[in-house]
């Protein structure tokens, strides 16, 4: 009885002291969404995003979307973020960006990444991902807090 009882209160302290991880987001992810830039709100039929994630980092690949009235955005900026124990993120290097290397910028929990990043000194670029089932769902809001976005995305993605 005694034994069993330590087992499983050693089983309770490794869980319960496991790492984050960014391991959910890893890999190729497609689907559809809605992008907004100023008044303008597009359908968007084609999403495609493609992640780096384990339990020390998180680096953004590429990403591309097609969407009404706009030709085809790609994106090939490759941005890397080191993830700690706890959850931190913290950006490392990255393309095109304006964030200092170091900068604390978000948090992995329970299959959910967020950030904060700086775009300067009143914008940032606000974004969540969620896994929920087999949905990677992805928001972005860019721009001054409180003001009409300069662009904004919400895709629901599942992984290739």
């Amino acid at each position: 009885m005694f034994r069993a009882l330590l087992v499983v209160l050693a089983q309770t302290l490794v869980f319960s002291a496991a790492a984050e991880s960014a391991k959910f987001i890893d890999g190729a992810w497609f689907g559809k969404g809605v992008f907004q830039i100023g008044n303008q709100v597009s359908l968007c039929k084609d999403i495609t995003m493609k992640f780096s994630g384990d339990e020390k980092s998180f680096v953004v690949r590429e990403a591309s979307m097609t969407c009404d009235g706009m030709d085809t955005q790609n994106f090939t900026e490759v941005d890397t973020f080191s993830l700690d124990a706890n959850g931190e993120l913290t950006f490392q290097k990255g393309v095109a960006t304006q964030i200092a290397a170091g900068a604390r910028v978000g948090r992995v929990k329970d299959h959910r990444l967020t950030m904060l990043n700086p775009i300067d000194g009143a914008k940032v670029d606000d974004i969540d991902m969620r896994l929920s089932g087999d949905t990677l769902i992805y928001s972005q809001i860019a721009g001054v807090a409180g003001a009409q976005p300069d662009y904004a995305l919400l895709a629901f993605l599942k992984k290739k």
